[in-house]
């Protein structure tokens, strides 16, 4: 088979590879367009993609938002207490399943790989329940009866994420590639399963330490109905829940919302452009296909 791929097809191929890159972009580009316009732009007809000025405003209307900051302190605590804890809890897990021989070790992980096909809204009702029925937590008694538990907390969001099995898999799949010889060398040095593991294989565990961490950001980040169903505050509500109630009114400005939701995704786009390099060489090297 020749190397060589004719013109016509290149041409084809890099035509088909635009119009799927433009596709993909486009709704992104409206939405920051839309940002930029005065609010008689938002519905005049035919409507126009290049915005006639740069509407800063509607930016400064956010960021002035009353809950505006306490909603993104909200939503940080939440992504972030998310991903440390999944970077910790997951890792450890992995490297259980990946090295460590201990009676049902083939039972949890198959019980890993199905928890994978069950989708997440299944589980909404249940966790909640669990959530709100913790003994000794928000006024409930060692029954979990009489309270709240942990619903309007922090502990209440982070807790229900703090480890996935997507994560676990991932981690488990990335020690096992790692060659067995490290392992033993340390070994006969005198050193333990959580030297080994502390030392030696998470730190050669970066590229996938690195692919949980965006995936984990992104994902309670990006999280609208766990918060919403966990809270009934304001001073608990995230950013998305903020988005909601800014577009939920008769009176909506869809400049300033489209504003708020270009400003939401700013954050994502700083964490995987940090991190893209390692988030590469993790799903090449862990097997695991996005």
């Amino acid at each position: 088979m020749s190397r060589f791929i004719p013109w016509g097809e290149r041409i084809v191929g890099y035509g088909l590879l635009l119009f799927a890159a433009f596709a993909t972009m486009a709704p992104f580009l409206w939405m920051v367009s839309t940002s930029f316009k005065a609010d008689a732009e938002v519905f005049q007809f035919p409507p126009s993609f290049i915005p006639q000025g740069l509407g800063w405003q509607n930016y400064l209307d956010v960021i002035y938002l009353p809950d505006s900051g306490r909603q993104l302190v909200n939503s940080l605590v939440f992504a972030l207490g998310s991903t440390i804890s999944n970077l910790i809890f997951c890792s450890l897990a992995g490297y259980a399943l990946a090295r460590m021989q201990f009676r049902g070790k083939t039972i949890v992980f198959a019980l890993v790989v199905g928890l994978l096909m069950v989708p997440a809204q299944s589980q909404i009702v249940p966790v909640f329940l669990i959530v709100q029925k913790i003994p000794f937590a928000g006024g409930n008694d060692w029954l979990g009866n009489g309270g709240t538990g942990l619903l309007n907390t922090y502990w209440g969001m982070i807790l229900p994420t703090a480890a996935t099995p997507f994560g676990i898999f991932l981690m488990r799949q990335f020690f096992t590639r790692i060659p067995i010889e490290y392992e033993e060398s340390a070994r006969l040095d005198g050193a333990k399963s959580f030297t080994i593991f502390w030392r030696i294989l998470l730190p050669l565990a970066r590229p996938a330490m690195a692919v949980l961490g965006v995936l984990s950001f992104q994902s309670a980040w990006n999280e609208f109905i766990w918060p919403l169903i966990l809270t009934n505050s304001r001073d608990m509500a995230t950013l998305q829940i903020g988005l909601q109630l800014l577009q939920s009114g008769p009176d909506a400005r869809w400049n300033v919302v489209m504003a708020m939701a270009t400003l939401i995704t700013v954050p994502i786009i700083i964490v995987f452009l940090f991190a893209q390099r390692f988030v590469i060489d993790g799903a090449v090297t862990s097997g695991v296909k996005g």
